[in-house]
């Protein structure tokens, strides 16, 4: 009787390698939305940092061109709250008149044309009324600053700093200088070192990727175990996660950014130099502007000080400057006040 020669079972073996194959394709797509996703940190990262920048080189510009005029105002404030200061302490007022005085000053800190500050109100000034009630909350009338947009940019989780910190330990370790005597191979080596140790500082999960990858330290897959691609794919999908992760985080903080005060403004200069003006120009204009409505209102100030003008005209005010709107280059002011 002849032996039974044993086969393998057709069925098990495809099912198999249709096992393997889907593996294959979904590590594929895997690896693939990986170096898509770095590109495009790595593109947003560039735009965020060229933008801040262009914030920091407006900023400097801005600070050296506007410091003696900013100088100006600041004495000129100085020289309105010394004036009412000696209206409010050194004059015989009424209750009444008093509190009247004590309204145009504040009017004026509303309105901008001098800095917020305390009076200095007697006991009964005003009474059954909470000081802290009624005090102006100046900050809120400000966007928010390019300083509180960056403090604001959430930090990775603890599982996220675990897998940042796992990659770091893994490249140091390929890439520590004193591993190698090569002076050349060791220069090189310490220039990836800076990299990696910026990235990690940073919680730059995609750059350390991007650094892993450029110099191919990627595990050796074998493409006929399911185990071992089973294991790459979640690897690869759990790095996906906190990729997606970090690209949100990166391009929320570029649209907060270009939406700050100093961004929008920033936005402006270039716009303008784009068309061959001087945004400078537009800027100091505005702030001899301001300079001639400070200026004006310290005269008016000290004529009631010296009674040349009497209380009722006082309380009228100087209405051609009180009625005055803001502009487009006022709201370059408010910008100029970022850069103090």
């Amino acid at each position: 009787m002849a032996q039974r020669t044993k086969t393998s079972n057709p069925t098990t073996s495809s099912k198999s390698e249709l096992g393997l194959s889907d593996l294959r394709f979904r590590l594929n797509f895997l690896e693939k939305e990986n170096s898509k996703l770095i590109k495009q940190i790595e593109t947003s990262r560039t735009k965020l940092n060229n933008l801040n920048d262009s914030i920091k080189e407006v900023g400097i510009q801005i600070t050296k061109r506007v410091a003696p005029f900013r100088q100006k105002i600041m004495e000129l404030d100085e020289q309105i709250h010394a004036v009412f200061q000696e209206i409010l302490t050194g004059r015989k007022l009424g209750k009444k008149s008093r509190k009247d005085i004590e309204t145009v000053y504040y009017h004026l800190q509303l309105e901008g044309i001098i800095s917020p500050k305390h009076l200095p109100m007697e006991p009964d000034t005003f009474e059954n009324e909470d000081d802290s009630d009624n005090e102006p909350n100046w900050d809120s009338h400000r966007g928010r600053s390019h300083q509180q947009v960056v403090e604001g940019i959430p930090k990775p989780d603890r599982d996220e700093l675990k897998k940042i910190r796992q990659l770091f330990l893994r490249l140091a370790d390929s890439f520590h200088p004193d591993k190698v005597t090569d002076e050349a191979e060791k220069e090189y080596r310490t220039e990836i070192m800076k990299e990696i140790n910026l990235a990690y500082q940073n919680g730059d999960l995609a750059r350390l990727l991007a650094i892993e990858k450029q110099q191919e330290l990627g595990a050796i897959i074998d493409l006929d175990n399911s185990d071992d691609l089973t294991r790459h794919c979640a690897k690869v999908e759990a790095e996906n996660t906190y990729l997606k992760d970090q690209l949100e985080t990166l391009k929320r903080q570029l649209k907060l950014t270009k939406k700050t005060q100093q961004g929008e403004m920033t936005a402006v200069f270039k716009k303008i130099t784009k068309y061959g003006g001087d945004p400078m120009d537009e800027a100091l204009r505005e702030v001899e502007t301001q300079i001639s409505i400070i200026e004006q209102m310290h005269q008016f100030v000290v004529d009631f000080r010296d009674r040349r003008i009497t209380i009722k005209e006082f309380l009228r005010g100087p209405t051609d400057l009180m009625q005055q709107q803001m502009s487009e280059e006022e709201l370059m002011l408010e910008f100029l006040s970022q850069f103090r």
